[in-house]
Parts: C-alpha cells; structure tokens; sequence
C-alpha cells in the first residue's frame, strides 16, 4: 500500500506540445523499500496570472523503481513548495491543485533552444513575464551571453514566481552524459537586483530501473522498456564482453538495467551511467555492476569477475555489414582475400570514436584502398585501426595522446567502397584478432575482503532486479494468458 507520498512539482517545457508538464517522485511502500513515483499535470502555459495553468488539465503516471533503502525520516518531509498526498491511486485533482497553488512559492520551468529559436520564443515558452529580466539580458555584452548567440539542444532552466517573474535562470553548457558535474551560465535576482556568472555544481543522480522482454531486437525492447539511447550503447558494451550483441540476442531473451537519472536543483539532465545489468537467456545469465570501493572501480559479474573491456568492440554506432572472415570475395574486385577487420556500416557522417587509450601512429590517405584512415597504438601490444572516413575530428595528427571513447573521426566512402562503412581492424602482439568476439577483458577479478565488500555493496540491485524480474514474468503471464 503506498503512503506519505511527498512530492516537488516543477514546470518544464514538453517538446513541442502546447501543454507543460508538473513532474512529482517519490513515495514510501510498506516502509520496507523505497521507489519514485512520476506523476505529470499537464497544463496549458501561462502569460500572465498563475490562475489561467488550472485549465486543460490532464494526469498521467508512471512507477519508476529505485534502490531499496531505509524508510523516508521526518526531515525528508515536504517542506514549502512541495505538496502532500495521503494516499496515492485516490487523487482529486481540484484538491490537489488547490493544495498545490496555495503552498507554492515558485515554478521550475525548462525548455531546450530549437532551431531558428529567438529570445522571445523562449522566454514566451518559460513562462517569463519580466521586463526587468528581459532588459538585463539584453545588457550583458559579448560572447559572455549566451542568449546572443543561440545554440541549438541547450538546455535552460528558470525558477520563476507564480506571476512569472525570474528568481534565477540557468542556461547549461554541453552536458558529458558520465560526468559528475556541469558548467553553466546564471542569471539571478539579489535584493532586487540581477547579477550573472558562470558556474559550476555537482550533479544529483538517482536510480531508476527498468525490464523487458525480447521480442523482436534488443533496441526495439529498450525502447518498450523507455530504456534512453545513451544508456542502451553501455548495455550493448557490457553484454559484449560475453556475447556478439549482433547475432547473440535472440527472442525471449529479457534483461533488467539499473541506471542514473540525473538533475540538478530541479532540471532534467537525462540518463547517466548504467550501473547494473542482468541478461537472461536460455537459462543462462550475463551480469555486470558498477561498483567504486577503496582502490578499485569498475564493472564486475556477482562473482566478483573484472567484465570491464579495454576496446570498444564497436566504435561507432553502426550495423555490422562485414565480418571478420580469412576468405573474403572482395565487393570491389572480386578476388579472394582476406578480410582482416569488421566492416560497420552507417550514414555518412556518423562520429567514430577511438576504441580504447592510445597514441596516432599513422594517418593518412590510401586512394586505391583504405582512403583516410587512423591507426592508434595502445598498451599490451594492441593496435586499432579506422578506415574510410570521410574526415578526421579537429586536432587529429601522428603522435596525439586520445582516449577511449574521443571522437577521433567521421565515416564517409574514401579509398575502395561501395556505401559509406567504417572499416575497424583490431590487433594483438601484429596478430589480426576479430573485435567481436575476442576475448578484451583485461582488469584484475575482485578477491577476499574486497569481493566480500563488493557483494555486499550490490545486494540491494541484486534484490531490486530479481523483483523486477519476477514482476516481469507475472506481466507476461498474464498477456499470453497462461498459469
């Protein structure tokens, strides 16, 4: 039964509709473990008096779990601005948005720029109604503002009175999807008056849970699964390590994830690290967890195994067009040799990252063969190799230092092809090895009071995920209309 659900509402923009979304989480079950708890008022936006969002409204729900813990203390209790729900499944939305307006002291409102955006269209979508902001704005001289030159996909966030007046606006620079912090650009009001700076805060991250069932790709069921795109690439590098994510994932198979949700002081940054995985299939498990103890940190199975890889098996996000074969009809001349790499293909364009840390060897251009082209070198005797770009990423020369995962490339149709492809091509000790399947695991296995500890530290995702499963497997039952 839920209870003492304490709930934040802020405003954000929802993509293009002409609604706003409230978004409150968080709720106590049976005092036994706690989850998050997504509810969404979508109101029509408001100009100019706070009265005018209580009209087209509309509620949605979703349960997203999070890791068991301790049960909800009094000073985690609502305080001004937050709303309380008795209980939740039994809302009355009047009294709700009653209770609601009469608490609240400010809105959270966020938007992200579009194309073709103008500083009105973006305020007008905020919700802003301050000329005094708006002139302040307009003051702050060169590249300094960022409202002077627009960028596309920034994310802004305001907190604004119920009369739409700014108490502070944030508009965030690129955001790193693992990093722990981010950078962004303030506009705030002090004693009546607004100042600006560039800042920087640390990153709040909680996690949310998911499952799915297989039926057709692994994608399709990340998709069912609301499973994020960013979040999708680290499952395909974590099962990689112990099967070809190409060929390997058949229907039926089904998976649970536990990953970072991320926000800072109310906005929405998106998914964040994967921080647990579990594959089933066929009666066989996959599992990985993130785990960060003293001196160690990194990706291990339940028993304590190293599953982190040194190589990106794939280093773009493409489909496998051709394998990694010792006798090959080449598509260009027809003649039999051999193919010593994996041939990925994808539009044109398409970033292609370094698949592990390591130092430009050789770049250049091979008209008759492997047009541009990027060899790194890397410890332990690996050697990668990148061909058929279409261009190299800024800074790229023999001898610069990258990193695992540094955009290094574009894929494009240079030297001998018939579609744009990048040819990847994977080295050990001078010997040709195929990136998908060869054994990359290179980190040392967890053992005595450190695999002791470890296992300690992920039992609550281990719980969390057999709850997830079996909850999942009562759903498909009750769909297919079995026992």
């Amino acid at each position: 039964m839920f209870y003492n659900q304490s709930t934040q509402i802020r405003r954000a923009d929802f993509q293009n509709s002409p609604y706003s979304t409230f978004s409150t989480r968080r709720c106590q079950i049976s005092g036994m473990w706690e989850c998050s708890f997504l509810i969404e008022i979508r109101v029509k936006p408001f100009k100019t008096k706070f009265t005018k969002i209580l009209t087209g409204l509309g509620v949605t729900a979703a349960l997203l779990l999070s890791i068991p813990s301790p049960a909800v203390s009094q000073e985690a209790l609502p305080g001004k601005g937050e709303v309380v729900l008795e209980k939740a499944g039994e809302i009355e939305l009047g009294d709700l948005i009653q209770q609601w307006a009469s608490e609240m002291d400010h809105v959270y409102a966020e938007t992200r720029i579009q194309a073709k955006d103008s500083n009105k269209k973006i305020f007008e979508r905020l919700g802003i109604n301050d000329k005094a902001f708006v002139r302040y704005v307009n003051s702050i001289k060169g590249k300094e503002n960022p409202f002077a030159r627009l960028q596309k996909g920034r994310l802004i966030q305001a907190r604004l009175t119920p009369t739409g007046e700014v108490i502070s606006l944030r508009v965030f620079r690129p955001i790193d999807s693992l990093s722990r912090d981010v950078a962004y650009f303030q506009v705030s009001k002090e004693s009546g008056k607004f100042k600006h700076a560039n800042l920087k805060s640390e990153i709040d991250a909680f996690p949310i849970a998911s499952s799915a069932v297989i039926k057709t790709t692994l994608e399709s069921a990340a998709v069912s699964a609301n499973i994020p795109a960013n979040v999708l690439a680290q499952i395909k590098e974590r099962l990689s390590t112990s099967m070809d994510v190409n060929k390997g994932v058949a229907a039926g198979d089904s998976f649970s994830v536990i990953y970072e949700r991320r926000q800072i002081d109310g906005a929405d940054l998106g998914s964040g690290k994967l921080l647990a995985i579990e594959y089933f299939s066929k009666g066989k498990t996959i599992d990985s967890y993130w785990y960060e103890g003293e001196g160690v940190e990194g990706y291990f199975d339940s028993e304590g195994n190293n599953t982190d890889i040194t190589f990106l098996r794939m280093p773009c996000e493409a489909r496998v067009t051709s394998t990694f074969n010792r006798v090959r009809k080449h598509p260009v001349t027809g003649r039999l040799r051999p193919h010593w790499g994996v041939d990925l293909g994808a539009p044109r364009g398409t970033p292609v990252y370094a698949a592990g840390d390591g130092v430009i060897s050789s770049k250049k251009y091979q008209r008759r063969g492997y047009g541009y082209w990027l060899e790194l070198t890397h410890a332990g005797g690996y050697k990668s190799l990148y061909a058929h770009l279409s261009k190299y990423a800024p800074g790229m020369a023999e001898g610069v230092k990258v990193k695992k995962g540094q955009l290094i490339g574009y894929v494009g149709t240079s030297g001998m092809v018939t579609g744009p492809h990048l040819h990847y091509e994977l080295k050990k000790d001078g010997q040709q090895i195929n990136p998908l399947i060869a054994d990359l695991r290179t980190g040392e296995n967890l053992k005595d009071d450190a695999l002791e500890d470890y296992k300690l530290a992920i039992s609550p995702m281990r719980r969390q995920i057999a709850m997830l499963s079996r909850l999942q497997l009562a759903q498909n039952s009750a769909s297919t209309g079995s026992d």
